[in-house]
């Protein structure tokens, strides 16, 4: 991946990585062409190719951008969110639910989906590189939670069997799933809705 730092070239850059990231959260990502990336952008095939050896790059800084521009605008939605009791690390993984839930609402009604998920059908069985990296964002986002999921247990009311670490990853798979079923339904209120139940079953395993 090539490592730009003036502004022009950086601003270029950005410009690429969001029409990009737009294209294939709707189109997909074997078919989103570089000419509709360009278009989209409004750049030239040169200024692309000064920013990115070739496509394949692209799909692979635009996992870089949207994860780091997730974390960014979830953190931001966070602090605009109340925290009922600050010293309940359950009441920390609601937020970032809640958090979850405002950021899908404020997307063009359901369009989209989750850029994460879409590529991770679209790529994982025919491309290991993909793969891979699909499989460490998701990590990441599973990360987001464990703190709090491993503070909530220490406090000694879940019970033997819960695992942090599986809860975690318990949640992103109810989130990817809600927002994929949300997308094919058109159905907005399916996410609040599974987040609700969500919420439901981490008090009783938790023991909150």
């Amino acid at each position: 991946m090539k490592v730009v730092t003036q502004p022009r070239a950086l601003e270029t850059r950005a410009k690429i990585l969001q029409a990009a990231a737009r294209l294939f959260a709707l189109k997909g990502y074997h078919d989103t062409k570089l000419e509709e990336v360009l278009a989209s952008a409004q750049v030239s095939k040169g200024a692309f190719f000064h920013q990115f050896r070739d496509r394949e790059d692209l799909g692979f800084a635009v996992l870089d951008w949207h994860m780091e521009q997730r974390r960014q605008l979830l953190d931001a939605i966070e602090q605009e969110l109340p925290l009922a009791k600050p010293a309940d690390p359950l009441q920390r993984v609601f937020r970032r639910l809640d958090a979850i839930q405002e950021m899908v609402r404020r997307r063009e009604g359901c369009k989209g989906g989750c850029i994460i998920g879409n590529m991770s059908t679209a790529l994982s069985d025919c491309h290991d590189g993909f793969r891979k990296r699909l499989a460490e964002c998701f990590d990441e986002m599973a990360k987001e939670f464990l703190p709090h999921l491993e503070a909530k247990a220490r406090q000694g009311r879940a019970g033997r069997r819960t695992n942090p670490s599986e809860l975690a990853r318990y949640i992103v798979t109810v989130i990817e799933g809600a927002i994929m079923q949300a997308r094919t339904l058109g159905d907005a209120e399916l996410l609040p809705q599974q987040l609700a139940y969500l919420k439901e079953h981490l008090k009783k395993s938790l023991g909150s």
